[in-house]
């Protein structure tokens, strides 16, 4: 659902990409960083192809290689590229979520780091350098916490940071108004319809009041709450039977 905020954060996607950099998309949890930069990439430019890579705490380099090489055209052993004419953009989620290893660094970062620096890496198996052409790489992550790690600054210096914060709340019941009140135009003959905006209106409200007075103290560390939970009501409201 386009917004306000959505909308300038896929312009300025646009503009880091087509210009040749890299991006690094950062929020808190549950802000959109993730649904923002998918859907600008399902529609970007036909030239722009996408490849989406989901970094977890057991992603090795072995993970990042495979899909690397599975999108993307290989015209010599030496040499990966996408289709002639055509600029790859892979969207690596959650880039802080590997595990350090004994000597406190990331493999898949520094693997990652090595591409962008080296354009290319190491074939390990048959010992020759690989370059890949053609591609730029877009990420994003949460702050340290909860499992995520600090990233080295030797990686991300090579990326143009956007913050996004948490959306409005217009944005938010822009949003959630559209999704409920297609559901229950299909549903019924519009009575309920023509509620949803107050029900919205009254969902955000109760979401900003919970936020602002339930905070996390050691007691009560799960006292954490985002967008996510406020989604959740608006899908328990969808499987409704009417």
């Amino acid at each position: 659902m386009p917004t306000n905020d959505t909308v300038k954060y896929k312009f300025l996607l646009q503009k880091i990409l087509m210009n040749g950099h890299n991006a690094l998309v950062m929020g808190e949890t549950g802000v959109g960083k993730s649904v923002i930069t998918k859907n600008f990439l399902m529609n970007s430019p036909e030239n722009l192809l996408s490849g989406f890579i989901n970094f977890s705490g057991k992603t090795s380099t072995t993970n990042l290689v495979d899909a690397i090489t599975n999108n993307l055209n290989a015209p010599r052993k030496n040499l990966l590229q996408p289709k002639a004419g055509k600029q790859m953009v892979f969207f690596i989620d959650d880039v802080n979520m590997p595990q350090l290893d004994r000597y406190g660094s990331q493999p898949p970062c520094e693997l990652l780091r090595q591409i962008i620096d080296q354009g290319g890496f190491y074939d390990v198996d048959k010992l020759f350098f690989k370059n890949v052409k053609n591609t730029k790489f877009v990420t994003a992550c949460a702050p340290p916490s909860g499992g995520r790690n600090p990233v080295t600054p030797r990686l991300f210096r090579h990326f143009n940071m956007l913050w996004v914060p948490d959306l409005s709340p217009q944005s938010m019941k822009q949003i959630f108004s559209q999704i409920l009140k297609g559901y229950l135009n299909q549903k019924e003959d519009g009575t309920l319809a023509s509620l949803a905006d107050l029900i919205i209106k009254a969902a955000v409200e109760i979401y900003q009041n919970v936020t602002n007075d339930f905070l996390p103290t050691p007691a009560k560390s799960h006292y954490t709450f985002n967008l996510r939970d406020l989604s959740k009501v608006v899908q328990g409201m969808l499987m409704c039977e009417l």
